[in-house]
């Protein structure tokens, strides 16, 4: 397989039994499930003390910017600090920077690092951690999940113990997206090259830090009391190599592990037990209906239009993920400070439907059942086929309900399963007349990889869509620098996609977070780092304070 295509394995969500982040909302109210028994029962006192059981895969390193496995990467989070945060609209918030600010021309960014915080062996945290940091990420594989952080880069420097300048090739509206990775030791890995950085023992300044680790079994972390956030409640945590998802599962429901977190579509039992705490929250994993803008079929705009109007988008949410999603029209979901409202909105309308193909000439001119039209001199059925992956059960029974309902436009849809390879490949050779498919988007908002025309030759705009203005309008959301003008240009982007429908969005996924009845305290999971807010969790053991109470 060619490292092109492995790339673009890792890159390309196709998979549904993977475990995500964020917050959970309602596609209307945007308001959270209310899935939590704190909602009606009275909490216990917050207490100090207590061992937390999780888990994660076996690890092939502890350098969190070298790891590639995402429940790794959500333990080493509890290990090591981001520069900054995210809030629950996705706006970036200070961390161990404590604030940033552009250049007049906003190619270069200033950022003031937090005093006084100190690595889990006593070393003061300083620039010098930041620019190795930065520079490790810089000579990473192309696959480090934080390689996107250092694109655009022409250089950096430190001024100072705790100012870092980083310098632009161009204004950068994502740049401070961009430093939303973790923070390494320079002291610890700086005289380590190849293996060894690797395979260093990670030291952080995060609320945890590093105990017993024992390959292939468990790991240790022990609460860190200088934590620059303030002591976390819950002191020890213990973390179990579990093999895969379905065995972490399993583990949970025999009260092996305290918590989970999954987008398996049935969490909804666990909250139904009584015995669990279920807070859903929306993922990055944007689906979506990708058309192939090479075949005349698609270049009708009304065309396309009729076939977003003619799909039931919240059925299909019901049926298929029993409404754990949220329904989105853009590639930004409603829940994000960035997103628009003042789009078009593709509500099940099939009168709609019918009325822009009218509109656009398509007519059952021959009276086979399916519709038809002059285009460029020869009449065209509006016939095609739509890819999806073999393996992927839910995206296969979401594609035969789209397809059951634009059959009643007079639309024929045949539907093409092949391998997950296969569907890759296809993709990449442009070589399908539409698919469903799906985006895990990055943190750094920049859509110039799926819908820019430079990208279509050796890039992931599969779909080939060519448009000069959304061009313009992709490269005036990227230099958009400044919180007022970044929310206008992707305003104006938003609008143009929802108008030109490069893709027809269909929703953006729900995970949950899932914990025993004895992990007490506010359940916020973040949209990258499910367990974010475990600094207001405690342990609950009533047995425990019975006895103390005595």
């Amino acid at each position: 397989m060619s490292r092109k295509l492995k790339s673009l394995m890792l890159a390309f969500f196709l998979i549904l039994n993977m475990t995500s982040c964020t917050y959970n909302e309602d596609n209307n109210s945007i308001d959270p499930q209310e899935t939590e028994e704190e909602q009606t029962v009275e909490l216990p006192e917050p207490t100090k003390g207590g061992e937390m059981i999780i888990s994660f895969r076996m690890p092939k390193t502890l350098n969190p910017l070298l790891n590639e496995d995402y429940t790794v990467d959500q333990v080493l989070k509890l290990v090591f600090d981001t520069l900054i945060d995210f809030d629950e609209s996705q706006k970036p918030i200070a961390n161990l920077a404590t604030d940033w600010t552009f250049s007049n021309d906003g190619t270069t960014i200033t950022i003031n690092l937090r005093q006084g915080v100190q690595w889990h062996d006593g070393d003061p945290f300083t620039a010098r951690d930041v620019i190795f940091s930065l520079d490790v990420i810089k000579n990473a594989p192309s696959t480090s999940p934080y390689k996107k952080c250092i694109e655009n880069i022409v250089s950096y420097k430190a001024e100072g113990d705790y100012t870092v300048k980083i310098f632009y090739n161009q204004p950068f509206s994502g740049a401070v997206y961009a430093l939303y990775f973790p923070v390494i030791p320079a002291h610890i890995y700086e005289t380590s090259s190849g293996q060894a950085l690797l395979e260093k023992v990670p030291v952080g300044t995060g609320a945890y830090k590093l105990g017993e680790y024992k390959v292939a079994k468990e790991l240790q972390l022990e609460v860190n009391p200088a934590w620059f956030k303030g002591e976390p409640y819950i002191e020890r945590i213990k973390v179990l190599v579990i093999p895969d998802e379905e065995t972490e599962l399993y583990s949970f429901e025999q009260g092996q592990i305290d918590l989970i977190g999954t987008n398996a579509v049935d969490w909804g039992k666990y909250a139904q037990s009584g015995e669990s705490r279920v807070k859903e929250y929306v993922t990055s994993y944007y689906d979506f209906i990708g058309f192939n803008f090479n075949k005349v079929l698609f270049q009708d705009k009304k065309a396309r239009k009729a076939v977003a109007y003619a799909i039931d988008k919240q059925n299909i949410l019901e049926n298929q993920y029993l409404n754990h999603g949220v329904l989105t029209d853009v590639p930004i979901s409603p829940t994000s400070w960035l997103y628009c409202d003042e789009i078009e909105k593709y509500n099940y309308d099939i009168e709609k439907a019918k009325e822009l193909l009218a509109e656009s000439g398509w007519s059952d001119s021959d009276n086979d059942g399916v519709l038809d039209k002059t285009m460029n001199g020869s009449k065209i059925d509006f016939i095609f086929n739509l890819l999806v992956e073999s393996e992927d059960e839910t995206r296969k029974e979401a594609a035969r309900e789209i397809i059951k309902m634009l059959s009643e436009l007079g639309i024929k849809v045949n539907l093409e399963e092949v391998s997950k390879e296969e569907f890759l490949i296809r993709l990449q050779e442009k070589n399908f007349d539409a698919f469903i498919g799906g985006w895990k988007l990055s943190p750094i908002p920049d859509f110039t990889f799926a819908f820019h025309s430079s990208q279509i030759e050796n890039g992931s705009n599969f779909i080939s869509f060519r448009s000069e203005q959304m061009d313009s309008l992709l490269e005036k959301a990227f230099t958009a620098v400044g919180e007022e003008n970044m929310k206008m240009a992707y305003d104006e982007l938003q609008k143009y996609i929802a108008d030109e429908l490069p893709y027809i969005s269909l929703y953006f996924r729900n995970a949950a977070l899932i914990t025993h009845d004895r992990i007490q305290g506010e359940l916020k999971p973040q949209r990258d780092f499910y367990i974010g807010n475990i600094k207001d969790w405690f342990i609950d053991e009533p047995e425990k304070n019975e006895q103390s109470g005595q």
